[in-house]
């Protein structure tokens, strides 16, 4: 079964809960400052996340502000038999970013610096994707940051990073260039060409296998000031020419551009096809680019240019959602409308439960990605298939459904890949979408799917930088033997 969270009932589990001594976690004044240690019941206790059901009651939750907070935390954690888990910007559906355990909690690690001349960005691992771009901006660049606001640079990047920069300059973990990382023994280390090459080609892709990451190093490329957005509105009656539109498009679809396919409940509870678009253009390439689109007759027609920052805002509405959320990725190689056809069915049926679920097929010009070398980088991912997010969102974790959400998922997985080929079925999807894999470690199964080629090199890399596997909460790397 997939790792699954609980709702929260601290208050009854306070008295099972043993106190620690905290001095070791003391700031070299000897204080341990309220907003740096917390155990169940102090005054900013908070191990929330996006997902309520994705969250545990940690015993310490640690909010360092740098390496030495942090080496300090994992010998801690260590010396009293914790489980270690790190939080970036909670914005999982899974339980790898939570432990009954020590949390290191990284919102306060969120400063960014921008080396201009060199074009590279260093930011602390908590920053998320609106600080990185809000930054990154100011000097007419651009990370390859996410298409979501609130996830933090650390995870996406380590875990792969695709989103509207793709096309044009590749995966956000193809663009590491140094990170500075606390190891399972608290040293603190580099990792760049020139000093543990073996530990950053891991860290590009290869999650928090590896250690807590303080900061990345980013290569950062020219940003034009905005770009053009479009967000149109189908009825269901129009979906398969909706769906021919696309495979037209994907003919002579440019490297800047990327579309969203999605099926979705609107504000008044019905059905409906939602064609997000951006085109990092100006103004005119955009509306020729997409007007194809336009030409179809939506409902509703929303298309903007828009400054660039704004761009990983367009989905800030999802951030919102309450309740239970379970998501997974699937990967597919036949879009055609009567598998988008047997996918809404499904997905039809499961928003009775819950209502805010959707599906999401995500069309990056993959070019950037195929032609690096599937050994350059931990992560394997490379094959020509087109990303799905499937999100069963505003569970009622207390109703009927809540038990079998993960299974309901896995089943919409099975439909949305069912009429692709072997290879995109077997996919578990876009590794940072994996949430019901990534936390089933008691074999290396899924790890070894996921890494496909790269696992063997990957389990020398952990032998030597974490051999008793302190870091075990994401696709798990059991060290070389």
């Amino acid at each position: 079964m997939a790792s699954r969270g609980s709702p929260l009932k601290p208050l009854q589990l306070l008295s099972t809960l043993p106190s620690y001594d905290l001095t070791p976690l003391s700031k070299p004044n000897g204080s341990t400052p309220f907003w740096s240690v917390y155990q169940p019941g102090d005054e900013g206790y908070d191990n929330s996340k996006w997902a309520p059901n994705s969250t545990k009651l940690s015993k310490i939750i640690v909010t360092p502000e740098d390496a030495e907070d942090i080496a300090k935390a994992i010998k801690f954690a260590r010396s009293q038999g914790l489980p270690v888990a790190v939080r970036g910007g909670g914005h999982s559906t899974s339980t790898a970013s939570a432990t009954d355990g020590l949390l290191i909690d990284m919102r306060r690690m969120t400063k960014i610096r921008i080396d201009e001349e060199a074009k590279i960005g260093y930011s602390q691992s908590g920053a998320l994707m609106w600080q990185v771009e809000a930054e990154t901006i100011k000097y007419g660049l651009a990370a390859c940051a996410g298409v979501c606001s609130q996830v933090s640079i650390g995870g996406y990047t380590l875990g792969g990073g695709i989103g509207h920069s793709i096309g044009t300059y590749g995966l956000a973990c193809d663009n590491l260039v140094s990170a500075t990382i606390v190891l399972a023994n608290g040293d603190i280390v580099q990792a760049s060409e020139s000093e543990n090459p073996d530990l950053l080609w891991g860290l590009k892709g290869g999650g928090s296998n590896f250690g807590v990451v303080v900061e990345l190093g980013v290569k950062l490329h020219p940003q034009r000031p905005d770009a053009y957005a479009v967000s149109y509105v189908y009825l269901p009656t129009q979906l398969e020419a909706l769906v021919t539109a696309i495979n037209e498009w994907r003919t002579v679809q440019k490297l800047h551009e990327t579309i969203f396919f999605l099926l979705s409940l609107g504000p008044d509870g019905k059905p409906y096809i939602i064609l997000n678009g951006v085109s990092n253009s100006a103004l005119e390439e955009g509306e020729a680019l997409f007007r194809r689109f336009l030409d179809l007759g939506p409902v509703n027609i929303t298309n903007a240019q828009i400054p660039w920052p704004e761009v990983c805002n367009l989905a800030n509405a999802v951030n919102a959602i309450p309740r239970g959320k379970v998501s997974v990725g699937a990967h597919i190689d036949n879009f055609d409308a009567p598998q988008v056809q047997e996918s809404w069915n499904m997905w039809f049926k499961i928003t009775e439960k819950a209502p805010f679920s959707f599906v999401m097929y995500e069309f990056y010009p993959h070019k950037r990605v195929a032609e690096i070398p599937i050994e350059s980088a931990a992560f394997a991912q490379r094959q020509p298939f087109i990303t799905v997010l499937c999100a069963v969102l505003g569970i009622d974790e207390s109703g009927d459904f809540a038990p079998r959400a993960w299974d309901e998922l896995l089943n919409l997985k099975e439909i949305v890949s069912g009429s692709s080929s072997k290879a995109a079925q077997e996919s578990l999807g876009y590794a940072n979408y994996g949430d019901p894999f990534s936390t089933r470690n008691e074999t290396d199964e899924y790890s070894r799917n996921l890494f496909g080629p790269n696992y063997a090199r990957l389990q020398e890399v952990k032998r030597k930088y974490d051999p008793d596997m302190v870091f075990n909460r994401w696709f798990a790397i059991r060290p070389a033997v």
